[in-house]
């Protein structure tokens, strides 16, 4: 065994000589950030090497510089460890918290949860009433007993709760089943969390049952990108890796707990008072929190293990909530199309809108929606992490210091930082403006293609100047003076392919969904964007970069976290729960892989549209 400690967080421990230093921090609890899974393919996770390592590998020569080399950069996941070692993680490679929409938006409903409270004044029992404390809450509830199922923890508290009360109590139950006797003083039917799980983040909301108020609400980025940020590398660590599927499982579990920890806590509540869980998240995600073998969604034909809604006891998903509670998973639609696709469509109403309306909800996997000529299709595409930030030279997770905004104004670029930070990279919506400048300002053409020196002397100068570098070389200069390496950001002409390449599957999708009910893309009516791809973007850039369809822009409408108030719509709603599994049961899936078309349409669609 040989000592590591880690700066600037102070975090030391003993590993085994040879472990890579990725493996090192994944032992301590240190969170290195590694998009490729620790392939040795993405150069992300750099760390610089005060003392400890064994030689630099042939993937650090790739993907390091030499004055990086020089002055002790390596990548975490290549480094092997050989003697006592510290290691300083630059924030860059540190996961750290950004921006996480919580925000479900969610429209009032009536309330019809699975979980009832119903108050009873029993009378006490005597010579002449010998009847068991069970019986009499069963008659109480004028359910005959026989009838009547009790949890073993309710049963046991019975006798107590019942004469300390005075025989009024109010009886929980979750489904038909009893789960606890109450007091008459506490909620009538207790609280309920809905929880998303999304790929990058996770979001909680703590909610009151009887009332429908949302209490709490906490979230965290999502701890199973330390094995990759996308769901194929993710599956593909299930794969490798013996304990793969349990150490996935384990991190999501732990996470929700956490979670509903930090809002119970908020709240001033107890997490035993929580009777149910909803659950939704992609098919893969789903698949994880459940421990169900992924490996057959990331190969054809992407069959999931099931597509029915899942329930389990709080003991069997491991959360800490009352042991007498239920999880309630809501159901997919097919391998990448998942229940949180079902929750935009129930939430949006999408069917039931009268018009021709698409529905995105763009991650690093995209879902597509449309709802036309009395049809429900729906679609998944592989947008791949450019729109996140990932693949993109200076691309960064949405946080303090990341580009958000970028504009085009009298013929020069401005930009604005989360928080008024100094510049550390661009993150999605930065990625969109930037995009868009680029076209407005003619330092990109439709092909994607950033101008040659020779076109550039007929931008306007504070363009012109920007641009430098030759072929794949060729960059924009964002940023002077700031961000890592040399001090400068730059958007290259490498990051504009990534981009058409995850735009031109999206609209992909979009052009085949509307062939398959007949009508043009020019016919669609509104937009909903869903996610934190519909808060944060600025609509004009998306419009701009021909990622959808020519809408006005009065009808393209963000609906917030729609994913996580499908969720609480299922939780608050035995009706709303049953129209979630209609939906996933009539949405029509498109497979895109199939259509013999798709390969036309995603190369018409890389093509950017013309200036207007």
């Amino acid at each position: 065994m040989i000592s590591i400690s880690f700066k600037p967080g102070g975090e030391a421990g003993q590993v085994e000589e040879g472990s890579t230093i990725l493996a090192a921090s994944e032992q301590l609890g240190v969170t290195i950030t590694a998009p490729c899974g620790g392939r040795g393919r993405c150069g992300r996770c750099r760390v610089i090497v005060v003392r400890g390592c064994g030689p630099i590998t042939q993937a650090e020569e790739d993907l390091l510089t030499g004055e990086e080399l020089r002055n002790g950069v390596r990548l975490a996941c290549e480094a092997l460890l050989v003697e006592d070692a510290q290691v300083i993680i630059p924030s860059d490679s540190r996961t750290i918290g950004g921006k996480i929409l919580a925000d479900h938006r969610g429209e009032e409903m009536t309330l019809n949860p699975n979980v009832t409270g119903s108050a009873v004044e029993l009378p006490p029992p005597s010579l002449s009433d010998q009847r068991s404390d069970f019986e009499r809450v069963a008659d109480g509830l004028g359910i005959p007993a026989q009838d009547l199922v009790i949890h073993r923890d309710a049963l046991a508290q019975l006798p107590t709760v019942l004469r300390e009360n005075d025989f009024h109590v109010s009886v929980v139950r979750v489904g038909e089943v009893v789960s606890a006797v109450r007091p008459t003083g506490a909620q009538p039917c207790g609280l309920g969390a809905a929880v998303d799980i999304g790929t990058t983040t996770v979001v909680a909301y703590l909610v009151d049952l009887h009332t429908g108020e949302t209490l709490a609400t906490a979230s965290e980025l999502n701890p199973q990108a330390r094995h990759g940020h996308d769901l194929i590398t993710r599956i593909e660590f299930v794969q490798s890796t013996p304990t793969g599927l349990d150490d996935m499982r384990r991190l999501i579990v732990d996470l929700i707990n956490r979670l509903l920890a930090e809002a119970t806590a908020d709240a001033g509540v107890m997490r035993r008072d929580i009777y149910e869980v909803a659950i939704v998240g992609n098919t893969c995600m789903h698949h994880l929190f459940l421990g169900l073998d992924p490996r057959n969604l990331a190969q054809a034909p992407y069959i999931p293990v099931t597509r029915e809604p899942v329930e389990l006891s709080a003991d069997e998903a491991g959360l800490a909530i009352n042991r007498a509670g239920n999880v309630y998973c809501l159901p997919v639609i097919a391998g990448f199309v998942g229940a949180d696709t079902v929750g935009v469509l129930l939430m949006s109403r999408l069917a039931e809108r009268g018009h021709p309306t698409l529905a995105v909800d763009i991650g690093t996997n995209g879902e597509v929606m449309l709802a036309a000529n009395g049809r429900l299709l729906t679609t998944s595409c592989a947008a791949g992490p450019a729109f996140e930030g990932g693949e993109i030279r200076y691309g960064v997770r949405a946080a303090e210091g990341a580009i958000e905004r970028v504009w085009l104004r009298n013929g020069s670029i401005g930009y604005a930082t989360i928080g008024g930070k100094r510049p550390s990279g661009i993150c999605g919506s930065g990625i969109f403006d930037v995009v868009a400048a680029l076209l407005d300002s003619g330092a990109a053409d439709q092909t994607g293609r950033l101008a040659t020196d020779e076109a550039a002397v007929e931008l306007a100068p504070g363009i012109a100047t920007r641009l430098r570098g030759e072929g794949p070389q060729r960059e924009f200069l964002l940023v002077e003076g700031a961000g890592a390496g040399n001090g400068e950001i730059t958007f290259t002409q490498k990051d504009l392919r990534e981009v058409q390449l995850a735009k031109g599957a999206v609209r992909a999708a979009v052009e085949l969904l509307c062939a398959r009910v007949a009508i043009a893309s020019d016919e669609i009516e509104e937009v909903l964007l869903a996610g934190a791809f519909g808060n944060y973007i600025d609509r004009r850039s998306a419009l701009r970069m021909g990622l959808l369809p020519h809408v006005p822009l009065e009808r393209i409408h963000g609906i917030g976290n729609a994913a996580g108030a499908g969720a609480l719509a299922a939780l608050l709603s035995l009706d709303e729960r049953q129209r979630a599994a209609d939906l996933a049961r009539n949405a029509e899936h498109v497979e895109l892989m199939a259509d013999p078309r798709f390969q036309m349409a995603f190369a018409d669609s890389m093509m950017f549209p013309e200036a207007e």
